[in-house]
């Protein structure tokens, strides 16, 4: 096998995705399984997003080394770059993810146990009062701000005063928004200026049915969500919401409900993410059982058959995240399916 091309990925060039803690990471922090860049609260910005670890990061992909992001399930932003030598210094990022507030009002049961207890103490102390001013240096630059990868942004306080304070301080920012639904009403929105400053709305929907996500999703209110997305419908139809996705987490739970989901979101003008489950070490003993991308899983060659179907092969337009990755399942490696986009095989 000889190298024949590199790799574009544009995220470590365009994204931070700051953590509880402060951490800062390039792309999804389970995707990264850990790696970040460094730690607002304990170095500068250029510390952080042109050190060291930043370049390694950079070096690493354009060398077709995957070693750093083996969770990776977005195939579908990488590219090929003409580029003689990786580019391991970028400008400042044009997306910053802020997740600080790990606080939510429900317990999706792929996320967080029934033992799960939120940290109240994220944010140092000494930190809270300046956290505007450490995070000015990410946001002077950035044209989008999404919140709350970790949390619920509806419930959290500490990001609803941050959506507040960054729509004061830095006006041209526009704001994607991650939300469980429930608390995505119109009082709320209009309550925190975002009506004309949206340009994404994501709701977690991991289920067509209200019996499958009440299996999913523990504390939910499966109606009211649905009444909160088709008042989001009705802002993406009438031009107020620039983008509209679900995202629906794959297990063997909810896959057949995935064409059903496709035809939801045709109807309400919105794209979908299908996610492939993250495993976590506190949870290892429910993944095993519905993590049907698996391929020892009892369903996996149900979900293959059904990725494989006329309902999936022709959502391309609805699909935004996922299609690559469940296609390439039959491949049994996400890593084999790198390599067969990024190699060729020579005898």
């Amino acid at each position: 096998m000889s190298k024949n091309k590199n790799i574009y990925c544009p995220n470590p060039y365009i994204l931070a995705e700051i953590m509880p803690y402060g951490e800062v990471y390039p792309c999804s922090c389970g995707w990264i399984r850990g790696y970040s860049f460094g730690n607002i609260f304990e170095q500068t910005f250029d510390e952080i997003w042109n050190g060291e670890r930043a370049k390694e990061f950079r070096r690493k992909l354009y060398n077709n080394d995957f070693s750093l992001c083996p969770g990776c399930q977005n195939l579908e932003i990488l590219q090929e770059t003409k580029d003689d030598e990786p580019r391991l210094i970028s400008s400042p990022p044009e997306r910053i993810l802020l997740g600080l507030d790990e606080f939510c009002d429900v317990k999706c049961i792929f996320c967080r146990g029934e033992n799960y207890k939120v940290n109240t103490n994220l944010i140092p102390k000494d930190k809270e009062d300046k956290l505007i001013e450490i995070l000015t240096p990410w946001l002077e630059h950035a044209k989008y701000v999404k919140t709350n990868a970790v949390g619920e942004v509806f419930a959290s306080k500490i990001s609803r005063d941050l959506i507040k304070e960054i729509a004061e301080r830095f006006p041209n920012i526009k704001f994607e928004i991650i939300t469980n639904g429930i608390q995505c009403t119109k009082a709320n929105i209009e309550n925190l200026n975002l009506t004309d400053k949206i340009s994404m709305m994501t709701v977690s929907l991991h289920a067509y049915s209200e019996n499958i996500y009440n299996k999913i999703v523990k504390g939910g209110n499966y109606k009211k969500v649905i009444e909160n997305i088709m008042y989001l419908s009705s802002l993406k139809k009438s031009g107020k919401i620039e983008r509209f996705e679900l995202h629906f987490t794959v297990t063997s739970i909810n896959y057949r409900e995935i064409p059903q989901i496709i035809k939801f979101c045709r109807q309400i003008d919105a794209k979908v993410r299908f996610l492939g489950l993250d495993c976590s070490r506190d949870l290892e003993k429910l993944y095993n059982k519905i993590n049907i991308q698996n391929e020892n899983h009892p369903d996996y060659n149900k979900l293959v058959k059904l990725v494989h179907s006329n309902d999936f092969i022709t959502a391309k337009d609805v699909i935004v995240q996922g299609y690559d990755y469940f296609i390439s399942l039959k491949q049994n490696s996400l890593y084999n399916k790198l390599l067969n986009l990024f190699f060729k095989k020579t005898n």
